[in-house]
């Protein structure tokens, strides 16, 4: 059973993606918990200054957010060590429920069960409830700042890579891209070139770097 993470590009640019779905054998999606919910954080909020300050008070803030995850988030610097093992946890929250995971150096993760749970046990439950015992946000936002480190805007990065590729034409812009978007019409969302600009705009994924544990 493939469960795919999917960036937050085709997601809607409203949405720094916190979002995870999982497939089922029908070719179905169902989207996780995992968006960071409306917060009501009375404790101190460390003062975030970088690029990516707002989403990194956003998930800080969240409801969602446990101690632990708050804990990296604090210094405003998610490491390759501190992503691997959330990234970990995660996945021997799942096997300790009987599932075997693979993790994938893009940030994806495949899940095989012994058959003791359903798919829609595993997509709608064991999935989301581990993702926010673990993961929750930090691991989007670790991959999110990876592949654009100055928080520079998404449509314009995208379609500038777009250009490069020759898949659009000079004039085409980041208005026309949002709206393409949106309506996810006007481009070959599934096509590789498409989806290599998307996923990673400034080219800067092409040495992941991260050992799946």
């Amino acid at each position: 059973m493939p469960v795919t993470r999917i960036l937050p590009a085709l997601a809607g640019l409203a949405v720094m993606g916190a979002l995870v779905v999982g497939c089922t054998a029908a070719g179905a999606t169902t989207a996780s918990t995992a968006v960071p919910a409306p917060s009501s954080f009375d404790g101190e909020v460390p003062a975030f200054d970088g690029p990516w300050a707002d989403w990194f008070t956003t998930v800080f803030t969240s409801e969602n957010a446990t101690d632990a995850q708050r804990a990296i988030l604090a210094d405003e610097e998610i490491t390759d060590a501190e992503y691997t093992q959330v990234r970990g946890d995660f996945a021997r929250c799942l096997e300790d429920l009987g599932l075997t995971v693979q993790l994938q150096p893009d940030g994806g993760f495949t899940i095989d069960d012994d058959g003791g749970l359903s798919e829609a046990q595993i997509t709608g439950d064991a999935v989301p409830t581990c993702e926010a015992r673990t993961v929750g946000s930090v691991a989007m936002l670790y991959e999110q700042i990876r592949r654009n480190p100055e928080q520079k805007d998404e449509a314009t990065i995208v379609v500038a890579c777009l250009k490069d590729a020759g898949i659009v034409g000079s004039a085409y812009t980041a208005a026309e891209y949002r709206r393409d978007l949106d309506a996810y019409t006007g481009l070959d969302w599934d096509a590789s070139a498409v989806r290599s600009c998307v996923d990673d705009p400034l080219g800067l994924l092409d040495d992941p770097g991260i050992t799946a544990p």
